[in-house]
């Protein structure tokens, strides 16, 4: 397992920029906070960053006018700790940003044009910002249009998907760990309504990008996909 920290540092030069892309409930975050540690890469949760997001635009009232969700985009600071907590505006929002209402509010505000493209630069900024400083080996992003929208470059480019049903299963046993209330034909009903939504919206729209790596987890462990995911990267690593 501990292969990849003996890569040939003549490999690592170039930095590694991976993107990972996959429905709602399907593991993302956790897969590429591992493969950060393992990697020794910058962590970026993109999906954080429009829950972030979505928590503001709830206390604003939902508006929906241009000039106002640029407003929003614009005074909203964003910042990730080596520990994975979440700061917006410098308060610590780790935990609220997690509900099933914030969820659902990540999906409305993600679909405004305006809002996509003020995330877009700020998630190409942190990998620019990362290549500038060369403290990481790589840079890690996951979310839903990473691989086809706001990396289209990125080194290599996995798809994870699984099962509905496992997907809503494995959401539940999330927030019933984390203290929240969690119902499971609920959590179900809102992954089918945010597939739809993320799938059918007219900007950036769910979808492999066409060199994507297809991960399966439906009858995989975290353990077996994190280690699927290493070994390409191990593989690209030594590719000439």
């Amino acid at each position: 397992m501990d292969r990849v920290f003996h890569v040939k540092q003549s490999k690592l030069n170039k930095l590694v920029v991976v993107a990972i892309d996959g429905p709602t409930g399907v593991g993302k975050s956790t897969l590429a906070r591992k493969l950060a540690d393992r990697w020794r890469f910058l962590y970026v949760d993109t999906g954080a960053m429009f829950r972030c997001l979505a928590l503001k635009w709830k206390v604003l009232g939902h508006p929906e006018e241009d000039e106002a969700l640029q407003m929003l985009g614009d005074n909203t600071h964003i910042a990730f700790s080596a520990a994975g907590r979440v700061f917006c505006d410098e308060q610590e929002v780790s935990a609220e940003i997690r509900t099933e209402e914030i969820s659902r509010l990540a999906s409305r505000v993600s679909k405004f044009e305006v809002i996509r493209e003020v995330m877009k630069q700020q998630q190409r900024q942190l990998v620019a910002e990362t290549k500038m400083q060369q403290v990481y080996s790589g840079a890690v992003l996951e979310g839903r249009d990473i691989g086809t929208v706001v990396l289209p470059d990125a080194t290599i480019k996995f798809f994870v998907d699984a099962d509905p049903k496992i997907r809503a299963q494995r959401r539940t046993d999330q927030l019933l760990e984390h203290g929240q209330h969690a119902d499971y034909i609920e959590v179900f009903n809102a992954i089918q309504e945010r597939d739809q939504q993320d799938q059918t919206r007219a900007i950036a729209p769910l979808k492999p990008a066409e060199d994507a790596v297809l991960v399966d987890t439906t009858q995989l462990t975290p353990e077996q996909v994190l280690e699927q995911m290493s070994d390409q990267i191990f593989n690209l690593a030594h590719s000439d």
